[in-house]
């Protein structure tokens, strides 16, 4: 295949970029126009990987989609700068999916485009920033007609339901039946109420996706899409804070033994204070006595040891009290 594909008369006559890579997005062979276009020359470097021609601040939204069509099977459309001596040139390729006796490639096409204006670049980057929120916040966007549920997803939440993001969403009634018992009319009703009234609503809800795992849990906004005044669309963003939740049942937990141990030292305490008065009132009382000099000196200090220990066993009740494991 490569052999057909990169003796095609096209890649030497055409007037547009034509780069064709292997699966490791090597670079397998360049039009002619291209290899003028960025090297000034018909001839390019040898061993040249196409990830050394991408600008910086595109590499990585590039590899994410190269990785998707490659991954999906399918073709889409990349803006992105290719780079070399020092010159940037903005390029518009659509790539295509090819297999052939089982060796894939990915064969781009299109043209050298101007420079974007700033509003577009800054479109570009939000999207790939965006990904990357999705993909460290567990968040995905759902969109449903109000009226006849039909839905449609981003990538985002495809990857949250463990969906197929080549195949079409399932359908409402089949992602509510994942949903918690206590929760799927919760989530339909925020759907239909939303859709009716316009206005904006939250909601937390349970979902897993089989009968053997345990529930994950989720924070969802809902807002209304109005065009000329009418509710066309619901859009929900998904939130997974699963994490979140598990940490705030821990630390109810610990808290609730923090109390628990709080009230049983209190309790201790008040039962137990004339232990701690008694030894202590002893060495005031045996302190004033030295002070008059109406007691030997030896049976001074005995007196005074003998109360130490006792409050210093009191004090060790009370400190292993305190610090008891749970």
């Amino acid at each position: 295949m490569q052999q057909e594909v990169s003796n095609f008369f096209i890649f030497e006559v055409s007037k547009q970029p034509i780069i064709l890579l292997d699966a490791q997005f090597e670079i397998l062979k360049i039009s002619s126009y291209t290899k003028n276009q960025l090297f000034g020359s018909p001839k390019a470097p040898k061993n040249l990987r196409f990830e050394y021609l991408v600008a910086d601040e595109d590499k990585k939204r590039v590899n994410r989609s190269l990785s998707e069509i490659k991954e999906n099977q399918e073709s889409a459309k990349i803006q992105l700068r290719l780079f070399y001596n020092k010159e940037l040139k903005w390029v518009e390729l659509d790539w295509q999916y090819i297999k052939k006796e089982g060796v894939v490639y990915l064969l781009g096409f299109g043209s050298f485009i101007n420079t974007p204006e700033e509003d577009e670049i800054l479109a570009l980057e939000t999207a790939e920033a965006l990904k990357d929120a999705e993909e460290i916040g567990k968040m995905g966007s759902w969109w449903v007609n109000p009226k006849t549920l039909e839905n449609h997803w981003n990538e985002g939440n495809f990857k949250i339901w463990g969906a197929d993001s080549t195949e079409a969403p399932p359908p409402v009634s089949s992602i509510l039946k994942k949903i918690h018992p206590e929760d799927a009319d919760k989530v339909l009703q925020a759907i239909r109420s939303v859709g009716s009234k316009g206005k904006s609503t939250e909601l937390n809800f349970r979902m897993r996706l089989d009968n053997k795992e345990p529930y994950r849990y989720f924070f969802s906004r809902v807002r209304p899409w109005i065009v000329n005044g009418e509710v066309v669309e619901v859009k929900r963003v998904n939130f997974e804070v699963s994490d979140l939740v598990k940490y705030q049942k821990e630390l109810e937990k610990r808290n609730e033994s923090l109390n628990q141990k709080n009230k049983m030292l209190s309790e201790y305490v008040r039962m137990n204070s004339h232990d701690v008065r008694g030894p202590l009132s002893n060495i005031l009382s045996l302190i004033e006595l030295e002070k008059h000099e109406t007691m030997e000196h030896s049976d001074f200090v005995h007196h005074v040891a003998e109360s130490a220990v006792k409050l210093d066993n009191v004090l060790k009740k009370i400190n292993d009290s305190l610090f008891f494991e749970d």
